[in-house]
Order: C-alpha cells, then sequence, then structure tokens
C-alpha cells in the first residue's frame, strides 16, 4: 500500500441552505443526488474524508468538516489548522447573499485564516432570472475584496445536483484523480 501524504484540513462552511451537504456528497459520488433528492439541514458537523491521487500522485486524504449554517457563532472553534475554506451560497437567494457577504468577511478577516485559500462557491439552486441578478451583486462584492484583501476568495460556479463545476472543485482542492479507497 502507497504511503499517504498528511490529510488537509478543509472546512466548508456557508448559510444554511446554500447546498453544502448536496455539494460534498456529490463530490463524493453518492447514488442519488439528482433533482428529488432532498437534504435534511445539517445540525452540528459533518466530516467528509474524500480520496484523491494529488498532483505527484500520491494518496491524499481531504479531511472536510462541513459546519451546520445555523452554528455561524461557533465557527471560530474549527478555525485551528485549516488550510482552506469553502464558502458555499445559494446564488438564487438574495437574502443569504446579505448574510453570506458578513460571514465571508468575518472568515476572510480571522487572522487563524490568513494563510488558508479560500474558495467561493456560487450554488445554483433556482430560479435563472434572480440568480443572475444575485451573482452580478456577489461578483460586484468579489472584485471590492480582490482590490483589498491579499488572500481574496476564487469564485466556482457549481449546481451540486447537476455536478456542473465539481471537477473544477476537486482540481482546487488539489487531486485531479479520486480514487476509491486508500
Amino acid at each position: 500500500m502507497d504511503e499517504i501524504e498528511k490529510k488537509i484540513p478543509v472546512l466548508c462552511v456557508g448559510p444554511k441552505g446554500s447546498g453544502k451537504t448536496t455539494l460534498l456528497k456529490k463530490l463524493q459520488e453518492i447514488e442519488g443526488i439528482d433533482y428529488t433528492y432532498s437534504p435534511v439541514p445539517t445540525i452540528g458537523t459533518n466530516i467528509f474524508d474524500i480520496n484523491y491521487l494529488n498532483k505527484q500522485g500520491k494518496k491524499q486524504v481531504l479531511s472536510i468538516r462541513e459546519i451546520g449554517g445555523e452554528m455561524v457563532t461557533l465557527w471560530n472553534n474549527y478555525l485551528d489548522g485549516v488550510e482552506k475554506v469553502i464558502f458555499v451560497v445559494d446564488t438564487s437567494n438574495l437574502c443569504q447573499i446579505s448574510a453570506a457577504a458578513v460571514m465571508l468577511y468575518t472568515l476572510l478577516a480571522e487572522p487563524k485564516l490568513q494563510k488558508a485559500k479560500f474558495l467561493l462557491v456560487l450554488s445554483k439552486m433556482d430560479a435563472a432570472y434572480r440568480q443572475m441578478r444575485n451573482e452580478a451583486l456577489l461578483m460586484l462584492q468579489h472584485s471590492r475584496l480582490s482590490a483589498e484583501l491579499h488572500n481574496a476568495p476564487t469564485v466556482l460556479e457549481a449546481d451540486p445536483i447537476s455536478g456542473t463545476g465539481l471537477d473544477e472543485l476537486r482540481i482546487w482542492l488539489g487531486g485531479a484523480k479520486k480514487v476509491d479507497t486508500i
């Protein structure tokens, strides 16, 4: 058995109902994630260990801790040692975008995360017209962040149901090829 590189600690956060659980289950290639899937809101945390071959061909484990949106006041307890942050926001929900901006700014300003890489996932969960308007608002926020911060987030559009954007997410996480077991 090949030696495993260290586990990469990843945090997945965002407002409640933004699609974090659906996105991570689809990333794990769990069966049954389609238009009939209806997730239960995360109360507490979930840990998703995803096995990949990294760019050097070594086995890699990403330990992704998803924290429920209801636990935003406790996010600070989970920041130690985090190397990457996936921040998910449902672009079809204007109220969620406003709340998400405050949450994201708070995380970006957090001293424990100064060296962490951030990925802002624009989750496409609903109506196209509202989504386009809301994405424009979010992109305006992102350009402001990019000008002001050295660790501004990378932006990725993804649809957890169809799987659009998952390959780009895997590349950002550092693994190009998923493996079944380690």
